[in-house]
């Protein structure tokens, strides 16, 4: 789950009602500044506050053009704020990792998998891009810093920008040893602010993603990090999730996002499933949320609704597809056609697996996995030999290490089906 640890950061936006203007209060009750508004990572102006607003909107839309476009009018508008920056630089991440394939939660959920899923290179302008805006941000932290060392603004920042890094380590380079030391230095920047701000409940995401993570290490690791002073909790992070969830500002959609992930991981299919039907409704153009969603369905074994969702996601990508393309239409007829197995149409399911092939400009890891899937069915049907031609097919493809892989264990051993599958 060491995918998209940090995704934007928080605003909170607390208009101050003016006092009657009959009756204004002496000069010596009027408050302080610092007691007219809670304290705010970025205090900056309501017109860029509403550009940060629209700009992750488009993120979560996967509309990445525009929102990189808003952020940098951002930056611009608002040249002393770290948080801004590390605002851009988090939606900077979120879409190198889009590109990657590594915003699917079932990469998440099965945690050999994503270990295992082969990152492909981010975009040279993109990668260039994000670590020039990290740098920048990174720096203003350090002034304001320097200058108060209880700057909200600098304080959260620094965990965001560092959380960003941690998450670029770990998704992005598979270098996780690296991606757990910049994730727990993003964690104490955090914890530092949380202690002088409570009420900032965004930082929960920072402080859960650490909780979960560390709480989720097997029994010999987490031993070793106690001794080393490194803890964690999986039912506090998860607590932390739900918290910002529900009283975060621009984290609070990714806190979702993150208590969908670790619900599936926790078993909890129907809470998860609530979650993204919520995050579909709300961003209609990120056709992953959907896929999720068939998925989740799938794996309860609802098969009608599975299969709903599924034909509504491939009408809508072959109706409007994404430019560039993160999931398409092939996507959806992979899904459909596991739908369609597990629901115990195999024949159907081959008929629609084989479509995959002929989409335009399919993704060659989607139909690789397409083939592996017909494989499988055809192992299961006792048809060994069409079985080893599928298989033999995914071999010459060499979409990705790790289906190869596996097509070439089922050439050795046929497969053999459990509950697990999928």
């Amino acid at each position: 789950m060491l995918g998209a640890l940090v995704l934007g950061a928080a605003l909170v936006a607390a208009a101050q009602e003016e006092p009657p203007p009959a009756s204004p209060p002496p000069p010596a009750q009027v408050p302080a500044p610092a007691q007219l508004r809670p304290a705010i990572p970025a205090a900056v102006s309501a017109e860029s506050e509403a550009k940060l607003r629209a700009a992750f909107d488009h993120v979560y839309n996967l509309e990445f053009a525009p929102a990189r476009e808003q952020f940098e009018q951002v930056a611009h508008a608002e040249p002393s704020s770290a948080t801004v920056r590390a605002f851009w630089a988090s939606a900077l991440l979120y879409e190198i990792l889009a590109y990657q394939g590594s915003l699917q939660t079932q990469l998440f959920v099965t945690s050999n998998e994503f270990l295992k899923h082969q990152r492909l290179p981010p975009d040279p302008h993109l990668d260039q891009r994000f670590h020039a805006v990290v740098r920048e941000g990174l720096e203003l932290a350090r002034r304001r810093l320097k200058a108060d060392p209880q700057d909200v603004d600098g304080l959260f920042a620094a965990g965001l920008l560092n959380g960003a890094l941690a998450n670029y380590a770990a998704g992005v380079k598979a270098k996780y040893l690296e991606g757990l030391r910049l994730g727990e230095r993003s964690y104490n920047y955090h914890k530092r602010l949380r202690a002088l701000h409570p009420e900032l409940h965004d930082t929960g995401v920072v402080l859960g993603v650490h909780d979960y993570i560390l709480g989720s290490l097997p029994r010999v690791h987490r031993v070793f990090l106690f001794f080393a002073g490194v803890r964690g909790s999986r039912p506090r992070g998860l607590g932390y999730f739900e918290e910002t969830a529900e009283k975060g500002e621009f984290l609070a959609t990714y806190a979702r996002i993150l208590l969908a992930v670790a619900s599936i991981r926790e078993g909890q299919l129907d809470r998860a499933q609530g979650v993204v039907e919520t995050l579909r409704v709300r961003y209609p153009r990120n056709p992953i949320y959907a896929l999720e969603l068939a998925k989740l369905y799938r794996q309860q074994q609802n098969f009608s609704e599975a299969a709903r969702v599924g034909r509504e996601l491939l009408a809508d990508l072959i109706a409007h597809p994404h430019n560039p393309r993160i999931v398409g239409p092939e996507d959806a007829l992979l899904e459909l056609g596991l739908i369609e197995d597990a629901e115990g149409q195999p024949e159907r399911a081959l008929e629609t697996l084989a479509q995959v092939e002929k989409v335009p400009e399919v993704n060659k890891r989607i139909w690789a996995r397409a083939v592996l899937e017909r494989g499988k069915i055809f192992d299961h049907l006792g048809q060994r030999d069409l079985a080893l031609a599928e298989y033999q097919k995914v071999i010459e493809l060499a979409a990705y290490p790790e289906v190869t892989r596996l097509a070439q264990a089922f050439r050795k051993k046929p497969y053999q089906s459990s509950p697990a599958a999928n």
